[in-house]
């Protein structure tokens, strides 16, 4: 009996001692749920029907516990399960809007990644599965509306902005829109 105890009690002890988020986290994953909110009906009326399970993680650690790379703001699992890296996302409500359009695009699509599995793969371009959730959430944005400027980013991450497209984690990573296609 004791050995199911312990886990317990240090489990509660654990939690107890977490740290309540801030006025600016709730901020910010409430923006994140209503991005959720106005981009769900653009996904439904493309006959895509899924839950999303969203949450902030600066530190986004794969299972096998290391920290992801500073050019990943989000991720998701075909499950629901949706990422978002706060630091990058909550100043920047355009980008923010893009990065979570993209992943719940993933969701819809069902996209199982390979997160974690120590196999490094090299792209000519960006993976095909990213090609195909930047094309979804294109879609979805121009049906849902809302902020032009996240359909920018993601015509950006889809032909490089009429440039010479820059690697794919610099593309999300905050990179403006030039001027000419604003």
């Amino acid at each position: 009996m004791v050995r199911y105890v312990v886990p317990i009690l240090l489990s509660l002890l654990l939690a107890a001692c977490a740290a309540p988020p801030t006025r600016e986290e709730t901020a910010c994953m409430a923006r994140m749920q209503a991005h959720v909110s106005s981009l769900m009906p653009a996904f439904q009326a493309l006959d895509y029907r899924f839950d999303v399970n969203l949450s902030l993680d600066e530190n986004m650690y794969d299972p096998r516990g290391f920290r992801s790379s500073g050019n990943v703001l989000g991720d998701a699992t075909a499950g629901g399960r949706i990422r978002l890296r706060p630091s990058a996302l909550c100043r920047n409500d355009a980008l923010a809007r893009a990065v979570v359009a993209h992943e719940m695009s993933h969701v819809a699509l069902r996209h199982v990644g390979m997160q974690g599995s120590g196999v490094v793969l090299s792209w000519e371009g960006p993976p095909p599965v990213e090609m195909e959730a930047d094309r979804l959430a294109y879609k979805v944005l121009q049906k849902a509306g809302g902020d032009r400027r996240a359909i920018i980013y993601v015509r950006c991450w889809l032909d490089g902005c009429g440039e010479t497209p820059p690697p794919r984690g610099l593309s999300k990573r905050g990179r403006q829109p030039s001027p000419s296609n604003q």
